[in-house]
This record gives structure tokens, C-alpha cells and sequence, in this order.
């Protein structure tokens, strides 16, 4: 056996594409300007308090790894559970986080085998072993089990099983399957003890749990409005948590963030670029810029089902509408670079070589008029008797969706094409663009984000035909082939499989199912009074049980 190390694969950060909390739908307009609400004082006000307070412009789903894929749930869950494996946030390489360092694959590809460090605990004292690890594997692929990025674990191995107390074995669906390695961190793991006679979907230790591996433990949480941490697990892999708690208070207007950051009510803030100039003049803060290693990008989604969209001449058309560059420079205030495909370039799989539909909106009404769309007397184009009216969605509260909803309906209307901008709830617009069945899907466009892992094979569950978050309805036979060749490229040598994404990147470029926007410089101000470890491309938390009251 040798050291997987070898074969240079990459961790995912979060394994599953995970969504953005900035990702959200439109609305009806006329739009009105929501106006920002005076913080209301709290009992955890954080000036003189070891409480860390964060916040999130939606709550969790639920707290039970197992059946959420969402941000808002990750975020939470993360406190709760200790992750089986972490990125060196140096050479991007996987290690141990749970496991010992370094995992071993046998001669001749077919298994990955993982050591458990010796001694873990769950915060109950009962021991932690590879038996909670098959124990969550064999729950996560139950059919019963509504896990909505299950396919992801299932397209990499066939089974997970338990050797002895700290030995884990994947065996690997293909030999040599190249993200094995990232994907052998499967969400949790959650305690054998606590969840062996229950149904996984619901149950009180979904949200209530008692037993966990984190830093952390749920103290309370009152939905929609706050969840509350504190440190009472002394068996955490990492040592013990240096502040006394952690909260996410849901505030679902970035604006109302903003006032309460600026309050001192929360102690982090993801800002909007326009508010950045602001918030680098307050004295208590401290402020950090960078391009992480996996970073979130925007774009408009269509509905590839609908028929007044499912030409490639049409979709070409909008992304030549439209100045990209503009939402760079008003939206984000120049704190982004324009993206043309569906990997960014912080990746070492991208290529910039790729069709670009930059604005040009000559080029934009030709394609329309091939596509056979013509303008009628009141300027909006029209098809067999149809005008071309499409709803475009966002998510309420979210002031940079909200803009390039409106910047979008201004500029396809200068083509001919009527935008009805929508906003709605973020569970409402998940549930849109989520419906299962292509031909129930009822939208026609959204605004959206993804943020992912740093191996490209991830990007998969959105462009591969099956994939569980292809929310278009795209299909293309040789981009599923390209993504399977890729996995299992020989020696999963880098240079080899760049090429087959590279390809990946051309066609999907091509196709358009996505208006690509922009790939976002992450924005972040923490209170100066909270002394955060250095920033790395792995972000702003990367390691929380080091956080502490500053001196």
C-alpha cells in the first residue's frame, strides 16, 4: 500500500456544492426599498461578552447532517461535528481531522482505508469508533433516507465498513477513482448510540441534539430567530473552545445586518461592497480581503425545459445582452472578477480558454432573429403568436440579487424581452428550484450562487445529466463521459485531468444553461474585541477552537 498522498488529489471543502446564503429568488415588482430596522438591544450584546455572535439571512433546516444540503444547516452542523477530515490550507492537500493524517490505498486501487485517532470521545464519553462511520455510511444510503446529495457518496464507493474500533475501508466504485479521497469525508459522523432506533428524518435528536463531536453543544434555538452554542464537549479532537459560546441570530436583510454589526450586536459581518468603505472606518473593526481557494460565484440559471429558452441561440443572446462588466463594477464595486464558465479561476482545472458572450447587443438581436423571434409593435418580441415574458427569481432580502434582477429586466428589455423580477422566501425558492421533475419546474430564470469544493469533480452534480442540483435540465452525453474520465484519469495526474475539464468548461460555456456573472472576493469585518486566527484561502473559521478575546 502507498500514501494516497502521491496521487495529489484534492480535498473538497464541503464535498457536496454547497449553496451560497447569498444564493436566493426575485420580486413582483414595483420593487420597494426596504428600509433597515433599528437593532434591538440584547441580553448578548457582545462588548464585554466571550459569546461570539455571527448571524444568517436564513435558519437551518434542520441540525441532522444526514438529510440537509444547505448553508444555513452546514454552518450549524459544523459546530456540532467534528469533521473526518480538513484541508491544509497551505498545499490544499487532504488530512486527517478525526482520522490520523494520511489514508493508505491498496495495490491495486480498489479500497481506501482510513485510521481513526485513538482516544475520541463524543461529548456524552462514550467511545467514538469506525462503527459510528459505517453506522452513518449505511443510514445516509438508506432509501428511506431523504439526503438530497446522496448520488455524490454513491458515484464514489459501494461501501463503507468498519474493520476494527478505528479502521475504516471504502471500497471505491471505480479503481482509482481520483476525489475519493475528498469524498471520504461523509457528513458527520453522527453517534450510533443515539440514532440506531430511530427514523433519521425525524426525530427529537435531529434538532435537539445531546450527544455530539464538536467544539460545540446546542444550547437552545428558536427558529427563525436564533440558535445558541456553547462548549461543553472537553472531548473535541482540537482542544477546547477559548470563548464561551457561539450564536447565529437569523437576519434576513443584509441591511439590518449591517446596522447591527455597526451596533456592536453582532461580531462578524459579510458585507455588501457598497457598505465595505463604511465599515473599514469603524474603529473596532477589522477588516480582510482575499479570494478563498474555493469561491463563491453568481450567475442567472434558465430553465432549459421551457421552450422559449431552450434554444442555445436565445441563451446566447441574453449573455451577449447583457454588460457583465457591470455588475462587477456597480454591484460589486469592482470586488469580483468576470467568470464565462463554470470553474472559476481560482482552480487549478480552469482554463480561460473558453466562448465568451461579452456585450454586444447587435449580436444579441441577431441570434434572436435566428432563433425566429421578431419584435412587435408594442417592442417585445414575439414567436408563433407568443411573447416572450419570462419571470426571473431571486431571494427577498438579498440587495445584490435584488440589483441584477433589476439590471437584468433593463437590459433584456432593450432586446425585447418582458422580465418580471420576483422575490421569495429562501424555503419557498429552494422548493422552486429544486422540483425534482423537469417538466413541473416552474421558473424560468433565478439568480443564484454556488460556492463548491476544490476538486472540479464536485461541479458534476450540477452539470452531468443526473446530477442531483442540475436545476436546468441541462444534458450533454460528452460532458457526462468527460466528468467520468476525469475521476478516474490515470495516476489522477493533474495535467491530464485539467484537460478533460478544460473541455468541460468549453462546452458548458457554449451551451449557456447559466448567464456566468461574476466570481466574488470574499468581504468579511470581524470585531476587533475577538482575536481570529489568520486568514486563510480556507476562509475566516478555519479554526474556530483557537478564537479568543483579544488581548
Amino acid at each position: 500500500m502507498f500514501k494516497i498522498k502521491k496521487m495529489i488529489l484534492l480535498i473538497a471543502l464541503g464535498v457536496v456544492m454547497a449553496w451560497l446564503a447569498a444564493c436566493e429568488a426575485p420580486t413582483p415588482p414595483p420593487i420597494r426599498t426596504r428600509v433597515a430596522a433599528k437593532p434591538t438591544p440584547t441580553a448578548t450584546a457582545t462588548r464585554n461578552s466571550r459569546m461570539f455572535i455571527d448571524y444568517d439571512i436564513s435558519d437551518a433546516v434542520s441540525l441532522q447532517p444526514l438529510i440537509t444540503n444547505d448553508g444555513s444547516s452546514f454552518n450549524r452542523q459544523a459546530l456540532l461535528y467534528a469533521s473526518l477530515t480538513r484541508t491544509d490550507p497551505d498545499t490544499l492537500e487532504v488530512r486527517g481531522n478525526l482520522y490520523e493524517d494520511n489514508p493508505t490505498l491498496s495495490p491495486d486501487g480498489s479500497k481506501l482505508v482510513w485510521k481513526l485517532k485513538p482516544g475520541l470521545r463524543w461529548s456524552d464519553g462514550a467511545p467514538l469508533t469506525a462503527r459510528d462511520v459505517q453506522f452513518t455510511w449505511d443510514k445516509m444510503m438508506e432509501e428511506k433516507t431523504k439526503f438530497p446529495a446522496k448520488k455524490t457518496y454513491s458515484d464514489s464507493f459501494k461501501s463503507v465498513k468498519a474493520i476494527d474500533d478505528l479502521t475504516v475501508e471504502y471500497e471505491l466504485t471505480q479503481p482509482g477513482f481520483c476525489p475519493a479521497i475528498s469524498n471520504s469525508a461523509i457528513p458527520g459522523p453522527i453517534p450510533m448510540h443515539v440514532f440506531k432506533d430511530v427514523d433519521i428524518n425525524q426525530n427529537l435528536a435531529n434538532d435537539s441534539p445531546s450527544v455530539v463531536s464538536g467544539l460545540w453543544k446546542l444550547k437552545d434555538w428558536t427558529k427563525d430567530e436564533r440558535a445558541q452554542f456553547a462548549p461543553s464537549n472537553p472531548y473535541y479532537v482540537r482542544g477546547e473552545a477559548r470563548l464561551d459560546g457561539y450564536t447565529f441570530r437569523v437576519v434576513k436583510d443584509s441591511a439590518v445586518a449591517l446596522e447591527m454589526f455597526k451596533a456592536q450586536e453582532i461580531d462578524i459581518i459579510r458585507p455588501d461592497p457598497s457598505d465595505w468603505d463604511e465599515i473599514k472606518q469603524l474603529r473596532f473593526a477589522q477588516t480582510f480581503e482575499y479570494y478563498p481557494a474555493s469561491p463563491g460565484w453568481t450567475f442567472i440559471g434558465f430553465n432549459m425545459g421551457n421552450p422559449s429558452l431552450s434554444d442555445k441561440k436565445v441563451r446566447q443572446a441574453i449573455s451577449y445582452a447583457i454588460n457583465k462588466q457591470e455588475f462587477v463594477d456597480k454591484v460589486r464595486l469592482g470586488y469580483a472578477k468576470v467568470q464565462y464558465s463554470n470553474i472559476p479561476a481560482t482552480s487549478w482545472a480552469f482554463t480561460d480558454d473558453v466562448p465568451k458572450f461579452n456585450y454586444d447587443v447587435a449580436k444579441a438581436k441577431v441570434l434572436l432573429k435566428e432563433a425566429g423571434w421578431v419584435a412587435g409593435a408594442d417592442g417585445i418580441l414575439a414567436k408563433s403568436g407568443k411573447k416572450f415574458q419570462v419571470r426571473l427569481f431571486y431571494n427577498a432580502g438579498n440587495k445584490q440579487r435584488e440589483q441584477i434582477a433589476i439590471i437584468t429586466q433593463d437590459y433584456l428589455k432593450a432586446v425585447g424581452i418582458a422580465v418580471e423580477v420576483i422575490s421569495e422566501e429562501w424555503l419557498a425558492y429552494l422548493r422552486r428550484i429544486q422540483e425534482p421533475d423537469l417538466k413541473k419546474r416552474d421558473f424560468e430564470m433565478f439568480v443564484l450562487g454556488w460556492s463548491g469544493g476544490i476538486d472540479p469533480y464536485g461541479t458534476g452534480t450540477i452539470w452531468k445529466s443526473n446530477g442531483s442540483q442540475n436545476h436546468t435540465g441541462f444534458n450533454n452525453a460528452e460532458v457526462d463521459r468527460l466528468y467520468d474520465d476525469a475521476a478516474v484519469a490515470p495516476g489522477c495526474r493533474q495535467d491530464d485531468r485539467k484537460k478533460m475539464y478544460a473541455k468541460i468548461q468549453q462546452i458548458v460555456a457554449e451551451e449557456q444553461p447559466y448567464l456566468f456573472l461574476y466570481t466574488n472576493q470574499t468581504l468579511v469585518a470581524v470585531n476587533k474585541r475577538i482575536q481570529v486566527n489568520p486568514v486563510t484561502v480556507l476562509g475566516i473559521n478555519y479554526s474556530l477552537e483557537t478564537w479568543q478575546l483579544a488581548k
